[in-house]
C-alpha cells in the first residue's frame, strides 16, 4: 500500500494585497514522522553524524583453472567474501552474461541475467577513465564463489570477460542506517546524505553540473540482488558508486537518488537533492530528467511496499516542489548516446514520471517494477494535489514571465515563509505578507543584499510602474530601477 499523507497546508490569503493579522510559522515535518508534504522542501537529511569517508576498492577475482561446461561456464572464488560484482570486458560486449554463487552451504545457487550497464555518461569521459564494458552489478554479501558464462552469436566468450570484486568498506553508520530501515514506519520524510553513507569524495571525477530545470522523474532499478540485510544497504550504495566511479569511468554514481528495499532514502549523485543535477542514469535523457533507483531486481519479485511508499514520496517532493503532474506529457529530446532509443536530436514525449524503459535499450526497472508506473503516477499526484501552495498558485499566474522552477520549493533564510526559484526570478511567500514575484535587476538587487534576510525583508507587492522606471514594495523599503541609475532603494 502507497504513503498516504495528511498535507500540511498553507495559508491562502490573496495574491493581489498583503495578508491579515500575521498567523504563525509553517509547521515542519516532525522528526520521525511517517508522512512527508512534498512541499516541505528541502527534503531533511537524517539526524546521523557524518562518516569518514570510506575506503572502496575494486579488483579482479581470477578463475580457477578448468570448470568449463558446454556454456563456457567458468568459476572465480576469493578468500574473503565477494560482497558486489561485476562481468566486464574489453572490445565487444557479450550478447548475454549470467551468473550465479554459493549459498552459506556452498551450494550452487540459481542462474541470474545480468543486463549490461551501459555508458550511460553522455560526454566524454575523463582522459585515463576506464575504456571496459561492464555489466551491472550484483550484490552476493558473504558469499565467496561465482561461476559465469557469457555468450557472443551462439558461442561461450566466458575467457574474455574477468569478474571484478567491489570491497564497500564499512562505514561507521552503517548499523544506524539499518535501523532506519528496519524501525521505521510506513515511508521515510528524511534522507541518508553522502556524508552520512560515507561516499570518498576524492574519488568523484565529475564535478556537479544542473540544468535550467528538471522536467520529469526517470524510475530505474539496481537490477542487482535483492538479498541484502538492512545494515549492508549503505555497503550497497557505496559498492555501486565506486564501480560507476572507479570501473565505469562516470565520475559518480549515476543515480540522483536510491531507495532500498526497507524504504530508506539515499543521496545519490552529488549536487544537492533539491537542484536539476545532471546524473548518468539514463544516457541520452540525463538533462532535465532526475532519476530514482530501486535497490534491487524486479524484473519477476516486485518492489516491497516500503520501497513503493518512499519512492512515491520521493518523487512527490520532487515533482511536487517544481509544480509537475506526474501524469502529464513532457517532450524531451535525445543527446544520444548511453542506452538511448533514439538519436541525437531525435524528440520523444513521455509521462513526467517514467521508466528508464521507456526511452532507452534495457529492462530496467524489470517487468513487475514496470507494471506499478500507473500506480504510482496516481499516488504520487494525490500527494501533489493534498499540498497545493500560495507560491505555486503565484507562479501558475505568471508562468510566462517567470518561467520554469530551477529549485524545489524551500523554506526561506529566516524560516518563516516558502521560496521557489525560477528560470527569471522567484515566488516569496509569508504569512503576513502572502506571495509575489520579484523578478530582473530588482530581483538581481534584493538577493545580493540577503533576499527575505535582508533589512528589506520579504516583498510586500509586486514590481509596479513609476514615472522614472519600475518600483517594488518591501517590508521595510522599495527599490526602484531606472535606466540611468539602476537598482537603488526609496522611500517605502
Amino acid at each position: 500500500m502507497l504513503l498516504t499523507t495528511g498535507a500540511l497546508l498553507l495559508p491562502s490569503p490573496a495574491l493581489a494585497q498583503p495578508a491579515g493579522p500575521e498567523v504563525p510559522a509553517d509547521p515542519m515535518v516532525p522528526t520521525g514522522a511517517s508522512q512527508l508534504d512534498p512541499s516541505h522542501a528541502v527534503m531533511p537529511p537524517a539526524g546521523l553524524p557524518p562518516a569518514a569517508p570510506v575506503a572502496t576498492g575494486v579488483a579482479p577475482v581470477s578463475f580457477t583453472p578448468g570448470g568449463r561446461d558446454a556454456f563456457g561456464a567458468r568459476q572465480a572464488r576469493g578468500e574473503t567474501p565477494l560482497r558486489l560484482v561485476a562481468v566486464t570486458w574489453a572490445g565487444p560486449a557479450p550478447d548475454a552474461v549470467s551468473l550465479r554463487s554459493t549459498d552459506a552451504a556452498g551450494r550452487w545457487g540459481t542462474w541470474t541475467n545480468l543486463d549490461p550497464a551501459g555508458a550511460e555518461r553522455e560526454d566524454a569521459p575523463p582522459t585515463g577513465a576506464p575504456a571496459r564494458g561492464g555489466t551491472d552489478p550484483i550484490w552476493v554479501g558473504d558469499r565467496t564463489g561465482v561461476e559465469v558464462r557469457a555468450m557472443r552469436a551462439g558461442q561461450p566468450v566466458t575467457d574474455q570477460v574477468q569478474v571484478v570484486r567491489i570491497d564497500p568498506g564499512v562505514g561507521s553508520n552503517d548499523q544506524a542506517i539499518g535501523s532506519m530501515g528496519s524501525a521505521r514506519g510506513p515511508a521515510a520524510p528524511k534522507y541518508v546524505t553522502r556524508a552520512q553513507w560515507g561516499a570518498d569524495e576524492s574519488k568523484a571525477s565529475w564535478r556537479p553540473e544542473t540544468t535550467p530545470t528538471v522536467r520529469a522523474v526517470t524510475i530505474h532499478h539496481t537490477s542487482e540482488s535483492n538479498d541484502y540485510s538492512p545494515a549492508e544497504s549503505a555497503a550497497v550504495v557505496r559498492a555501486i558508486f565506486a564501480y560507476h566511479t572507479e570501473k565505469q569511468g562516470w565520475g559518480d554514481i549515476g543515480y540522483n537518488a536510491l531507495v532500498d528495499k526497507y524504504g530508506t532514502i539515499f543521496e545519490g549523485r552529488a549536487g544537492g537533492m533539491d537542484k536539476a543535477v545532471v546524473a548518468a542514469h539514463a544516457g541520452g535523457f540525463n538533462r532535465e530528467t532526475w532519476g530514482i533507483a530501486m535497490m534491487g531486481n524486479y524484473s519477476t519479485l516486485p518492489p516491497s511496499a516500503a520501497t513503493m511508499n518512499s519512492v512515491a514520496a520521493l518523487a512527490a517532493w520532487k515533482l511536487g516542489g517544481l509544480y509537475r503532474d506526474p501524469g502529464e506529457q513532457v517532450r524531451l529530446t535525445s543527446n544520444g548516446g548511453g542506452t538511448s532509443r533514439f538519436p541525437k536530436g531525435q524528440t520523444t514525449t513521455v509521462p513526467a514520471l517514467f521508466a528508464h524503459r521507456d526511452v532507452g535499450n534495457t529492462a530496467c526497472p524489470g517487468d513487475i517494477a514496470y507494471a506499478q508506473m500507473a500506480p504510482l503516477r496516481a499516488k504520487v499526484k494525490a500527494l501533489i494535489d493534498e499540498s497545493a501552495t500560495d507560491v505555486r498558485a503565484a507562479w501558475t499566474a505568471q508562468r510566462a514571465v517567470l518561467g520554469e522552477p530551477t529549485r524545489v520549493e524551500s523554506p526561506t533564510v529566516d524560516g518563516t515563509g516558502r521560496r521557489t526559484d525560477f528560470e527569471r526570478g522567484s515566488v516569496v511567500w509569508s504569512p503576513r505578507t502572502g506571495a509575489w514575484p520579484v523578478t530582473g535587476a530588482i530581483a538581481e538587487h534584493w538577493r545580493g543584499a540577503g533576499a527575505e534576510g535582508s533589512p528589506l525583508g520579504y516583498p510586500t507587492s509586486a514590481e509596479y510602474d513609476v514615472p522614472t522606471g519600475r518600483q517594488q514594495n518591501f517590508e521595510h523599503g522599495a527599490l526602484t530601477w531606472t535606466r540611468g541609475s539602476g537598482t537603488v532603494a526609496a522611500p517605502a
